[in-house]
């Protein structure tokens, strides 16, 4: 008797390690290859006493089964009665951290996670995800401190100006940039003096359309000359084309202010832009030909050529033309040079020059088809040296 006791157990342990499910007193038993009902696995877990151990067997069972959520609330009855039960803890995602058990959120920032973007990441991954949007964060507040120091000397006073001064000479040179391209622009005359002279001291070559623009269009002439200074400074070959192309402006004023501009750029190809102009609006153009004639062609003579019994005539043809030939020079056009614009034209060349070659646009023109070669030779080394 007693070995078929023992063999019925056995048989009942081997039942249960091929995965059959026991159904508890008064369901329905399961049959082959048939999951048990949701309200039968419902009904065990209700019956549940205080027995860890009964519980975590059917949590077992319940996740083996597929029904997870089922399986979570056996593995939380473990914990209320056995609340260090290492199995069920980690059944349900819990590390031991200091002490404590955690889970989920709290589990990762205890580790050192952080959640961005809908997932979480380590301290190094989070930094290298949000360091575009925190540099550009923290650009802006380095540029709203750079106004704020702007603001400082636009007062005007001298205990002001100072503190401002000596704050931006600390400030990082890429944070000055931008608030110094809008000090170009705003009063008093001061601020844009200084603005200007920070921007040559910088030597950023993105500072140059700010400057350009304000070589031309700054009522003050020292600002103007101080913008045209600070171009000088960023040794930009291309800054002398957009000036060089304001000469060609309708506007009387513009043109001058270009020019004066490209005097104090310094760059040799100026020579060219201004003496060109100069040319084109004094009136001092080349003499030109044209001829209006008639031709006649005529029978001149005969060539003759004895060929055995025959002679050969061949008809010599001469040409006659009779006409006007024309020497024609323009004198003036539409636009008039007036006596400011042949100045700043006069001033721009003697001040690139070094020298007066006179208020004569030939002399010019003669100095510059002499030695242009020369100087645009100079200034291509020049550059390449710099580059």
């Amino acid at each position: 008797m007693r070995r078929a006791s023992t063999s019925l157990s056995l048989a009942l342990v081997a039942l249960l390690g091929a995965g059959l499910v026991l159904c508890a007193p008064g369901s329905r038993p399961a049959r082959a290859g048939e999951a048990p009902a949701r309200a039968d696995l419902e009904r065990r877990l209700a019956a549940l006493g205080e027995d860890a151990t009964a519980a975590y067997r059917l949590g077992l069972e319940l996740e083996a089964a597929g029904v997870r959520d089922l399986a979570a609330r056996a593995f939380e009855r473990v914990i209320e009665v056995e609340p260090d039960h290492l199995a069920a803890r980690r059944a349900l995602g819990y590390e031991r951290v200091q002490g404590r058990w955690l889970a989920g959120d709290e589990l990762m920032r205890a580790k050192g996670f952080l959640r961005h973007l809908g997932r979480w990441m380590s301290a190094e991954e989070f930094a290298e995800a949000t360091r575009p949007e925190r540099e550009a964060a923290e650009h802006r507040a380095a540029e709203d401190r750079v106004l704020g120091w702007l603001a400082e000397i636009a007062t005007e006073v001298p205990e002001k100006v100072a503190r401002g001064r000596r704050q931006l000479a600390l400030a990082d040179p890429r944070a000055k940039l931008g608030p110094l391209a809008k000090a170009l622009r705003c009063h008093p005359v001061s601020l844009r003096l200084y603005a200007a002279e920070e921007l040559g001291r910088l030597g950023d070559p993105l500072g140059a359309p700010a400057l350009l623009k304000r070589a031309i269009y700054d009522p003050d002439a020292g600002v103007r000359r101080a913008v045209a200074r600070a171009l000088r400074a960023l040794g930009q070959p291309s800054a002398v084309h957009p000036l060089g192309r304001a000469l060609d402006s309708r506007d009387e004023q513009v043109r001058v202010r270009a020019a004066e501009a490209l005097a104090e750029l310094g760059d040799e190809l100026a020579y060219a832009y201004v003496i060109r102009k100069w040319e084109a609006r004094s009136g001092d153009f080349p003499r030109v030909y044209f001829a209006q004639t008639r031709q006649i062609s005529y029978i001149q003579d005969f060539d003759v050529e004895v060929a055995q019994t025959s002679f050969i005539a061949d008809p010599i043809v001469g040409v006659l033309q009779e006409g006007v030939v024309q020497a024609v020079k323009v004198l003036a056009t539409e636009q008039t040079l007036t006596t400011v614009e042949r100045s700043a034209y006069h001033g721009a060349l003697k001040q690139l020059a070094g020298v007066d070659l006179g208020d004569d646009v030939k002399a010019w023109r003669a100095f510059w088809d002499e030695n242009g070669e020369r100087l645009l030779a100079e200034r291509e080394a020049r550059h390449a040296a710099e580059r």
